[in-house]
């Protein structure tokens, strides 16, 4: 009989594309750089730069996350210069013997920044017409702009009734089939029609009302505009607070809304009764321990995800937290596990992302949670593997890469998750010489940034280290202050 063959030791993923050093500077050098590298031309042959209106352009040009299309041949990129970018992965990309450097295929500028985005569900990139997304900005309509060609393709007002202003969504989201989206404000839900063009939303539901209600009325909260709330202010079902992200279970078309007051409302699908099924109190926790691993309490909920072969549960995260909870909706009063180790101690919203598939081969895990922190590194758990550490219902990361010298804003799993993609980027005070030496004034000097930074980066990266020294990135490939960028690494 033949011996078990011993299983490899893990490796961290390889690099295999990244943006450089172009963004990893002030805004306005930025536009310089990735002109040059351009060849002063991109795809839409638009030229940004006359409608960017950011004004900071000194300031660092932070990448606030990054995402797969749908089909998985793009990244779309949101950055601090008004901006988005859609960046078309090589089609070598996991077979070329050196990175690739990535450099955008197509720029979408926004008069501001934007609250938010939502991608089309079906984005294929051989089809102009679905390369679309959502986007939120202030005091403007909600827009559907095509990445491709930038304009925009279609506008949908959100307007309070009385004050006449525009309503600004922190959360978007489309249904599964497309054909509708949702838009969360301050304690309301908006559901739109995407096929009605210029036309505020079918329905507006909202999650609890301002005035106290009456005592003696006890009415449970349904999904509907004209709810009448709990009998008590205090209760769970009267909510009101920012709705600051939403998802849909895409098998019952469940839906969950995250809110900053650290609840999770539970509804059964928008598009029939729409009823308050749960409420997830973060607030309420009754697992309490005094040698809780990392900081419990956040402050507010910034990301959701539905989980698992039946997608029974929910991943939830919080800013100012350094844990992610995970929550079996069959019985949500209190958490399934929590995931420590996490390292977002900030107000900056750094994503996670949830897969149920990491990896390739032998060492593929299944149904895992992916989260950048402030340190740099991207830290994965596998919550429903047999093997626990610490504290029973507190995991620890499975594993764990450094992935910047700067917080990991986002991390995207590809659908077929073998590759996954990191943004990151901060906000820091510099002196105004410091970062003008850092310019590079010669055009060739561009070419000498897109051969040396990936071969310095990976050489770092795969260098490994001990469990405490995996957080030290301070010797990533850099040229500035700021590591501003996004990174491709194969599993």
């Amino acid at each position: 009989m033949d011996e078990a063959t011993p299983s490899e030791p893990w490796k961290p993923p390889r690099l295999v594309a990244g943006t450089g050093n172009i963004y990893q500077t002030g805004i306005a050098t930025s536009h310089e750089r990735e002109e040059k590298a351009l060849g002063g031309s991109i795809g839409n042959k638009l030229d940004y730069r006359k409608v960017v209106t950011k004004t900071d352009k000194a300031g660092s040009n932070v990448f606030r996350s990054v995402e797969w299309t749908a089909d998985g041949t793009s990244l779309v990129a949101v950055t601090e210069d008004n901006c988005i970018r859609t960046f078309i992965a090589p089609p070598d990309l996991l077979t070329s013997p050196s990175p690739h450097f990535l450099l955008p295929y197509s720029i979408t500028p926004t008069p501001t920044t934007p609250f938010c985005t939502s991608l089309y569900p079906f984005f294929t990139l051989s089809d102009p017409s679905t390369t679309q997304i959502l986007t939120s900005l202030h005091s403007q309509p909600i827009h559907l702009r095509n990445l491709l060609y930038p304009h925009i393709t279609a506008s949908y007002p959100l307007i309070h009734p009385t004050t006449e202003k525009y309503l600004t969504p922190y959360s978007l989201l489309w249904n599964t089939t497309g054909t509708h989206f949702l838009a969360g404000t301050d304690s309301q839900i908006h559901l739109f029609d995407v096929s009605r063009y210029n036309s505020g939303p079918l329905e507006t539901f909202s999650t609890g009302k301002k005035r106290k209600p009456q005592k003696s009325r006890v009415i449970p909260n349904t999904f509907s505009s004209s709810t009448i709330q709990s009998s008590t202010s205090s209760d769970d079902t009267n909510t009101r607070s920012i709705i600051s992200s939403l998802t849909l279970h895409h098998g019952n078309n469940v839906l969950a809304a995250g809110t900053y007051s650290r609840r999770v409302l539970i509804y059964s699908s928008p598009y029939q009764d729409g009823s308050l099924t749960n409420v997830i109190n973060l607030n309420a926790m009754k697992k309490v321990s005094r040698n809780f691993p990392g900081n419990r309490r956040g402050n507010g909920v910034t990301s959701l995800g539905f989980m698992g072969e039946d997608g029974n549960f929910l991943v939830v995260a919080e800013r100012m937290s350094n844990v992610v909870f995970l929550y079996d909706l069959r019985y949500p009063v209190d958490a399934y596990a929590v995931l420590v180790g996490r390292r977002a101690d900030t107000n900056q919203k750094l994503g996670v992302g949830y897969c149920a598939s990491y990896g390739s081969g032998e060492g593929r895990l299944r149904d895992v949670v992916v989260a950048g922190g402030t340190d740099g590194v991207v830290r994965v758990w596998a919550p429903f593997e047999s093997s626990t550490e610490g504290e029973e219902g507190y995991l620890k990361p499975k594993e764990k890469f450094v992935a910047a010298r700067d917080p990991v804003t986002a991390v995207a799993v590809h659908p077929y998750g073998e590759v996954i993609a990191t943004s990151s980027g901060q906000r820091k005070e510099v002196k105004v010489e410091e970062e003008a030496g850092s310019d590079e004034s010669e055009e060739e000097e561009v070419e000498v940034r897109k051969r040396s930074w990936a071969s310095d980066v990976e050489s770092e990266l795969n260098a490994g280290g001990s469990d405490e020294e995996v957080g030290d990135v301070s010797g990533l490939a850099g040229d500035g202050v700021w590591d501003n960028g996004v990174r491709v690494w194969a599993l």
